[in-house]
């Protein structure tokens, strides 16, 4: 106990090891804000949300006299949704920044509103967004380099290592402990500033909660094995912090790159915009098309409208939502072809990430805080079936041609996903 804390004292007594700790907490704090400025914009965001609806659906109908038909006024109104980031989301913002989280839908076609923008996170093939994950990721190990890169070297380098062998203490327990007081000196304050974390955003404690604390933990026993294993080759403090650096660019952005363009060139996918201009097609395809034929492909996915009357001599809303639905299922299969390559990629990218530890860690803090893109994936569908919602909510005002004023507006279907 004596010599552990003789170990503690000289460790601490150089202006490093504090510089360095008080670096590393600082960051973390800036992290730690930043990430709550980004997610707090996003929770602002969606509670202004209802208000923004309401205040646009009053503008369409509120002109109109009550025996107005209110099928075509469909055409004109949006419907938000809200994607309501978890507690961990800053923490780790993981591809909240890029993606949308309040989509507008219409009852038009869903295709073309869901995938109008390709998906993928450049920032997650290098360094990512500035949160603790970012920290944890990616600063704690330069702190690790530079703490332990000349544990052993810098002994040799000194003429005092050979002090250490002629203590009845074997030398690589003596290098152990060094190394092991260095990484309870990073994770501590990676510790602290979770708890911090915890005061400060809600976070619970539950299993999430020490799955991360845990990890982060391995994380950085990772990086001082790895300090360890080029100590042991013998080679001077130049050429270890050069060695380590050279870990830390490839397992940190070069490696993550790599994988990307891998998976990129392994599943190509189409332009999203394809989807758009299928759905499209399928929709100005059925302008040419017999009524008839329209309505029997709108009867095949809802039977239930099948006695529906619908005018043959002029235009109708049922009409036209149905050339919608056409075009909705010109598009269905490529659409679940580009979903199942997102999947594929996905999947491929998490694989290959565990031979690459910092991405591997980045992908735990992402999923955990459900920021990643299975969690998108799982908002778009949420969408879509909230879509469907509205659709079957609405078919009996656009086939029975009510007015404004019979529509209950307050019961129309609401969003809302959780991640």
């Amino acid at each position: 106990m004596r010599r552990l804390r003789l170990e503690v004292l000289l460790l601490v007594r150089g202006p490093a090891v504090p510089l360095g700790v008080v670096a590393l907490i600082l960051a973390g704090l800036a992290a730690l804000g930043h990430g709550h400025t980004v997610i707090a914009r996003q929770r602002a965001a969606l509670a202004a949300s209802s208000g923004i609806q309401a205040e646009e659906h009053r503008r369409v109908l509120a002109p109109l006299g009550p025996d107005a038909i209110a099928g075509d006024q469909l055409y004109y109104l949006f419907f938000h949704t809200r994607r309501e980031p978890s507690v961990w989301a800053p923490v780790a913002i993981g591809q909240r920044d890029i993606q949308a989280f309040n989509l507008k839908v219409r009852l038009l076609a869903l295709q073309g509103q869901l995938y109008d923008a390709d998906l993928g996170n450049p920032l997650l093939a290098s360094f990512g967004n500035f949160d603790l994950a970012f920290v944890i990721v990616v600063l704690a190990p330069l702190l690790v380099i530079a703490l332990t890169f000349n544990v052993y070297s810098g002994e040799v380098e000194a003429g005092t290592w050979s002090l250490v062998r002629a203590q009845p203490v074997a030398g690589w327990r003596v290098l152990v402990v060094k190394f092991a007081l260095r990484a309870a000196l990073i994770w501590l304050p990676l510790l602290a500033l979770q708890g911090i974390a915890t005061v400060w955003m809600g976070l619970p404690m539950d299993g999430a909660w020490w799955l991360v604390a845990g990890t982060t933990l391995a994380y950085l026993l990772v990086w001082l094995l790895v300090s360890m294993g080029i100590s042991a080759l013998g080679r001077s403090s130049d050429v270890n912090v050069l060695a380590l650096l050279g870990v830390w660019v490839i397992w940190t952005a070069l490696g993550p790159a790599l994988v990307h363009v891998a998976a990129a060139a392994r599943f190509p996918l189409p332009e999203a915009l394809e989807l758009t201009a299928l759905q499209r097609q399928g929709y100005h395809g059925a302008w040419d098309e017999p009524l008839p034929e329209v309505m029997a492909a709108f009867y095949q996915r809802y039977p239930e409208w099948r006695d529906a009357p619908v005018p043959h001599d002029r235009y109708s809303n049922a009409w036209y939502y149905a050339m919608q639905q056409r075009g909705d299922d010109m598009a269905r299969d490529a659409a679940e072809r580009y979903r199942a390559g997102l999947e594929a990629r996905d999947a491929w990218i998490d694989r290959a990430s565990w031979i690459l530890p910092p991405a591997a860690m980045q992908r735990l803090l992402s999923r955990t805080a459900r920021t990643d893109l299975q969690a998108y994936l799982a908002y778009l569908d949420s969408v879509a079936a909230y879509h469907e919602a509205l659709k079957r909510h609405f078919f009996p005002v656009i086939f029975q041609e009510t007015s404004v004023g019979q529509v209950d507006w307050s019961a129309v279907p609401r969003h809302h996903h959780r991640d």
